[in-house]
This record gives C-alpha cells, structure tokens and sequence, in this order.
C-alpha cells in the first residue's frame, strides 16, 4: 500500500544519501517512488522529477542493472507521463530509452514490447510490426511467462487493426 511504498521510498533516499554512486541505491529510489506514485495518483505528477532523476542515475552509474531496468523504466516514465505542460512525457525520449535498454539487454522482452508500445503511439506501425515479429518468432512459448505472451499478442492484435484501416 501507500504507506510501505512511502517507508521504502524514505529508505531508499537514505541509501542514495549513503552511496551516492551506487546505481543500484538510485534504481531502488526510482522504483520505489514510481510505486509510490502509483499508489498515490492524486500527487503522482509531483513524484515524476524524482523517478527521472534518480532512474538517469542509476543508468548513468549501472546500466544493466535488472536486465537495462533503468532505461527500461525511462522509457516507461516518458510513455506514460502526460505530455507538456502538465509533465515530461516525451515519445521519442520513450523510443531512444527502450532502443538503449535492448542494446544492452536484447534478450529481456518487456524493453522490446516497451519500444512495440512507444512505435504504436508514435503511428511507426511498420517498424513496431518488425519488433514484434522479432520478438515472437524469438520467444520460446515454454519460457515465455504467460503474462508476456499475453501482453504481445495484444500488441500484435492492435498492430494488426492500425494496418487494416489505413
């Protein structure tokens, strides 16, 4: 809940204040201010400067971190966010952070379905269709979680009605 979402926050800021070098202490208080963000919608907006500043950081000092976590999360944070003026988000900042997280992490599949979502926003259906037919025909339906097989299918199936009415 909210409350363990801001207690962990509070430790995390503390472990950033002892290793502020750790990529890992910054990744941590990105996490956890997202979730608290999430937990709390009415002042979400308010938290989003703190998980691109501490996310940044945790790219900066430890990129591969949870398979690219922190571009991973970038690009999340840059889909997700409303646009300007009200917050940062930013599709191409969305792209380029997703297309960072699979050079350094090509075989974990939630930065390539984040970069198929941002395509799709972006209206670039024939490279988001690329993607996606990469990312499925190298998925081995054994060892895909079901919640990932789920989640590109439904890509796929938005995908495929965009290039139907056009």
């Amino acid at each position: 809940g909210l409350a363990d979402a801001r207690k962990g926050r509070k430790l995390a800021e503390a472990a950033v204040k002892m290793l502020p070098e750790s990529g890992l202490a910054h990744y941590l208080y990105a996490y956890l201010t997202g979730l608290e963000a999430e937990n709390d919608p009415l002042h979400g907006l308010e938290l989003v400067p703190i998980i691109e500043r501490e996310a940044s950081l945790a790219a900066k000092f430890d990129p591969k971190i949870n398979e690219a976590g922190p571009d991973r999360m970038l690009g999340e944070l840059y889909l997700r966010a409303p646009g300007a003026p009200l917050s940062i988000g930013d599709l191409e900042k969305a792209a380029a952070h997703y297309r960072r997280a699979i050079a350094i992490a090509p075989k974990h599949t939630d930065n390539r379905l984040g970069l198929v979502e941002t395509l799709l926003e972006e209206g670039e259906y024939e490279e988001a269709c690329i993607h996606l037919h990469g990312l499925l025909s190298g998925m081995q339906p054994a060892l895909a979680s079901e919640t990932t097989l789920n989640e590109t299918l439904r890509l796929l199936k938005r995908l495929c009605s965009m290039r139907d009415s056009e």
